[in-house]
């Protein structure tokens, strides 16, 4: 089936358009051809080929999302480990549309391999202990992100404002840790971080008991979270709006939807220039998700008239630019 080629020919059911470019901050893409590009010996599942093609077609014709020209970031998955390849075959090929978050071992990584990269597209490095099921001490986090920083920082960057992104997707649990290791970098501010799936708040594991209209400061590291996202005297700190079928196994239910809303208004109302929305397609591990209620919920969170749509336009377009160093959409 061809693509979409105008926003009236995409099919939506949103109850109104996303903003004109909007970027999705965090998907995958899984080439068919394993041998080519093969999975890691620990890899954690084995994986349902997805292609750059069935990315747009998600986009242009099956998700009712109605985005007729896709801007993508995508991100490495667990499965790869540190093999780019796949990864880096995908952002080629979306060329000005495309962004990277890629994922090495800092301590063996050369400055001239991030160089490459950088030019290929990458704008991100990737630290993911969640789809591993792996934790961290918080001495060992600070000595972690500062090896990143000390490569990242050698780089030839093309302006003080381009910065490469450390993503880390860590369990909620974790925001204290990183909240104290933050200002004992050096050179973080060289650099921005972003924080994948909601800071990784999973409501079964973090609120087991939470509910509509529920203070969201009750909820162990939320409080951590926002001071790492809201603190101007840190580094850049970003935090993705994504994957809530992660957080509520019961997305779209009701209730799942209920007991987002409360942590989302807050991040809203407190952070909209440090947030960015993502699909997490092709939702690795989760089947059938709808993404239209996760949306509407976001524009609910967003607020309504001339407000509203200032804040659209951060979370969906304006902010992802910044982070992952798009050209503003046309």
């Amino acid at each position: 089936m061809a693509s979409a080629k105008t926003t009236s020919q995409t099919p939506t059911r949103l109850v109104k358009p996303l903003p004109k470019g909007t970027i999705d901050s965090h998907m995958h893409i899984i080439p068919p051809d394993f041998k080519r590009f093969p999975l890691q010996a620990a890899a954690q599942y084995k994986p349902t080929p997805h292609t750059l093609s069935d990315a747009k077609a998600f986009y242009t014709q099956q998700s009712g999302l109605g985005i007729a020209k896709p801007r993508m970031v995508l991100t490495q998955v667990s499965i790869y480990g540190n093999d780019n390849s796949a990864l880096l075959s995908g952002i080629a090929a979306l060329g000005m549309d495309g962004r990277g978050v890629v994922q090495c071992d800092p301590t063996n990584i050369t400055v001239e391999q991030l160089d490459t990269w950088w030019q290929q597209g990458a704008r991100g490095v990737r630290i993911n202990l969640v789809s591993i099921g792996q934790s961290i001490m918080e001495e060992e986090l600070l000595l972690l992100l500062q090896a990143y920083i000390d490569k990242l920082i050698q780089t030839r960057m093309p302006s003080r404002d381009k910065k490469w992104v450390i993503e880390m997707f860590l369990p909620l649990k974790s925001m204290p840790s990183l909240l104290n290791v933050l200002p004992k970098l050096k050179g973080g501010e060289k650099v921005r971080f972003c924080l994948d799936h909601f800071g990784g708040l999973k409501f079964k594991d973090d609120a087991p008991n939470f509910g509509p209209n529920a203070d969201p400061y009750l909820i162990p590291g939320f409080n951590e979270l926002m001071q790492l996202i809201t603190n101007r005297s840190f580094p850049e700190v970003y935090l993705k709006i994504s994957a809530q079928y992660r957080v509520d196994t019961s997305y779209p239910s009701q209730d799942a939807l209920q007991r987002l809303d409360p942590v989302g208004r807050e991040l809203l109302r407190r952070a909209e220039d440090r947030l960015t929305w993502a699909s997490d397609w092709p939702h690795t591990r989760f089947e059938n998700i709808d993404s239209v209620p996760f949306v509407e919920s976001c524009y609910s969170w967003c607020g309504e008239g001339a407000e509203g749509d200032a804040r659209r336009e951060k979370l969906f377009r304006l902010n992802a630019e910044r982070l992952w160093d798009m050209a503003q959409s046309a």
